[in-house]
């Protein structure tokens, strides 16, 4: 064992001495290469600088004169912008240059270089620069050198390694009794560190091994810190994949399934794990597999639309490259059905309109025929038929209004501007707006609401209670009644409008949403009813998530029943708050707050940095362990903080003017009523 290890050790030492003068040897020569490879980058700038496309003809006797110089060992080209070949000492004029890197580089930052293999598959060092006419001038010539640099130091060479030799022959007894005892613990030591177990102290005899086992404390440290952070990278990217509303796919290059979300897996009906499985597996619909095929022959992005399990799709296909370089696809699958839906809506919609509209032309067009031929009696008849003309026009007018207002309504998706709505205000002032008619007819309003919250469009959910009012009025009887109640079930919130009017057949119940759709005919006329009242609310309630239904009795009347999602208690309070933090974070931003908090956090970052390299000099540093790694997400997270509590003080201050205000006006009211 003994003979072992001093042999091991005087080999090591000879290797060692090989080795570091191979890595000299090496990093000289590297250096040579690294100057050859300037050497060419500043030639090729100063032919650039030379060469004009003005002065074609001796531009190339230049460029010539200088392949001529360097004996032919390099390789120049010239070309245009648009990648036509001015020049090439090869003769090539039909390669086309401008896919090389170095070329690519200097078009955009005016010089390029790179290293890649020739034909021959021998190392080249290329460089691309770009002179004053956009023109691009590109060198290459071989990146190997002769190393009959070395032959001139042979004899020190040899003379060092004897040195060494005779100095490794007499350290090496010493070196082998100090190595051989801590190697019988190692392996346990090791192990114990592997296990999370930290080394706080060594016998005296183990004191070599206290820098080794604090690296070893350090790596298994930073290994775990970095297996955490892709974990934790891992479960996001699938988070944000799973909660995509499009089905995604990725195969590789033999078509297998590398990944795929939980969209697809709703898509396809999956039961059971797809992975690394023939994409054949997923679906084996012939033109399916078709497009695939033809989506890894042609390069690009390709749209199919196509039919799954009687659902239209859209599906979207490119061709990527995956982490080790392999050439994958990437599937895309998106679900048309609302959108072949709403195409279908828009189409009935203009059908409608089109019959609307025609009903009023053709009567104000009679009435304008008998005018213009003198089908009249007296002038009275031509005040008549005028005043039926203008009344069909205000109704055209009426109707195009509201068909735009509804076509607003189903255009305009933005919900990002949604906000806390208490609803029972929105009814009160509905409910206001419509009693000067409802009087017209000895109406009874009556109203029994609450405080409900919901999260919305006030404008919106304020017109959706006018319409079921304003409907409410105009076909109730005279003297009839309207109740108004508006209540919260546990998470919802129940409106209901009810009146004692002319109530609505059952079989046209079913109708009644349609756009266009009048229960009677006639008495909408009289009424100035469009058709699209009843419509624009069941948008407005299938916008924010609710339901609507309808209970009526013909002659008895009929009540309106909305459902929409109720906001609790604790939702509404930690929706105003973000609301405010919202427009605090926002005016924080306008004013530069935050750009001045961000650059806070750079400097102690850069603070940070600097103090971890002081120790790292010290050798006090033992690498960054868990506890320091959570210390820096909760110090920054602490930064962040700073503008709640920023809000908080203002919050504070608003609060407490309040206050004072209130006990103004209560010493003003005393003093009035005194």
């Amino acid at each position: 064992m003994r003979a072992r290890i001093y042999k091991s050790v005087l080999i090591v030492s000879i290797i060692t001495v090989v080795i570091t003068f191979l890595l000299s040897a090496i990093l000289h020569y590297q250096g040579r290469q690294e100057q050859s490879s300037q050497e060419l980058l500043h030639m090729t700038e100063t032919a650039a600088a030379a060469i004009s496309k003005d002065e074609e003809e001796q531009s190339k006797e230049y460029l010539n004169a200088l392949y001529m110089t360097y004996q032919k060992n390099i390789h120049i080209v010239w070309i245009e912008s648009n990648g036509k070949v001015l020049f090439d000492t090869e003769g090539t004029f039909d390669r086309r240059y401008l896919d090389s890197p170095e070329v690519l580089q200097a078009l955009q930052e005016g010089v390029g270089q790179s290293v890649q293999k020739s034909a021959d598959a021998q190392p080249r060092t290329y460089a691309a620069c770009q002179s004053g006419d956009n023109t691009i001038l590109r060198f290459s010539r071989n990146k190997m050198i002769s190393f009959d640099f070395l032959s001139d130091l042979i004899p020190e060479i040899i003379m060092f390694f004897l040195v060494f030799l005779v100095a490794a022959l007499a350290t090496a007894e010493q070196v082998t009794n100090r190595v051989l005892s801590p190697l019988h613990t190692m392996g346990e030591l090791i192990q114990q560190i592997m296990n999370g177990k930290h080394i706080a102290h060594l016998p005296s005899d183990y004191d070599e091994l206290m820098p080794l086992i604090h690296k070893l404390e350090e790596q298994h440290d930073e290994i775990q810190n970095y297996v955490d952070d892709i974990e934790e990278e891992r479960s996001t990217m699938r988070t944000i994949l799973d909660t995509i509303s499009d089905g995604i796919i990725l195969l590789n290059s033999k078509k297998d399934i590398v990944d795929y979300n939980k969209k697809t897996e709703d898509i396809f009906q999956l039961t059971k794990d797809k992975h690394f499985r023939r994409i054949s597996f997923l679906y084996h619909d012939e033109d399916f597999l078709r497009a695939i095929a033809h989506a890894y022959s042609e390069e690009g992005r390709h749209e199919y639309t196509m039919t799954l399990f009687e659902k239209p799709f859209r599906m979207v296909t490119a061709k990527t490259e995956l982490v080790d370089g392999e050439t994958g696809l990437l599937i895309v699958l998106r679900d048309m059905t609302a959108y072949h839906m709403a195409e279908q809506m828009r189409r009935e919609f203009s059908a409608n309109v089109s019959h609307e509209l025609k009903t009023p032309l053709t009567s104000i067009s009679g009435y304008a025929e008998i005018i213009s031929k003198g089908m009249y009696q007296n002038t009275e008849d031509v005040k008549l038929f005028g005043g039926r003309i203008l009344d069909e026009v205000n109704h055209m007018i009426s109707l195009i209004e509201t068909i735009m207002h509804l076509s607003q309504i189903e255009e305009t998706e933005t919900t990002i501007k949604w906000k806390t709505v208490e609803v029972s205000g929105l009814i009160r002032y509905a409910v206001d707006l419509v009693r000067g008619q409802a009087e017209k007819k000895n109406i009874e309003l009556t109203m029994d609401v609450t405080p409900v919250y919901v999260y919305g469009n006030a404008a919106l959910l304020s017109e959706l209670a006018m319409n079921l009012l304003d409907n409410a009025v105009k076909y109730n009887k005279e003297g009839g009644k309207i109740h108004t109640t508006l209540a919260q079930e546990d998470d919802k919130m129940i409106l209901c409008v009810s009146d004692t009017g002319i109530g609505i057949p059952k079989e046209k119940q079913n109708r009644i949403f349609e756009r266009f759709y009048r229960g009677e005919e006639s008495r909408s006329k009289a009424t100035g009813g469009s058709g699209l009242g009843l419509a624009i609310c069941k948008h407005i309630v299938e916008k924010h998530k609710g339901t609507m239904n309808i209970s009526s009795i013909e002659g008895e009347g009929t009540t309106f029943t909305v459902v929409l999602p109720a906001m609790t208690d604790e939702a509404v309070s930690k929706e105003i708050h973000n609301e405010a933090f919202a427009k605090e974070e926002a005016s924080a931003g306008e004013s530069g707050a935050l750009a001045a908090l961000e650059a806070e956090e750079m400097n102690q970052e850069s603070e940070g940095k600097a103090e971890e390299s002081v120790e790292n000099k010290e050798g006090k540093n033992k690498g960054k362990s868990k506890k320091e790694k959570k210390g820096k997400k909760e110090k920054k997270k602490s930064l962040g903080e700073m503008i709640k509590e920023r809000k908080n003080k203002k919050e504070k201050h608003v609060k407490d003017n309040r206050e004072t205000d209130k006990m103004k006006k209560r010493k003003v009211k005393m003093k009035s009523e005194k």
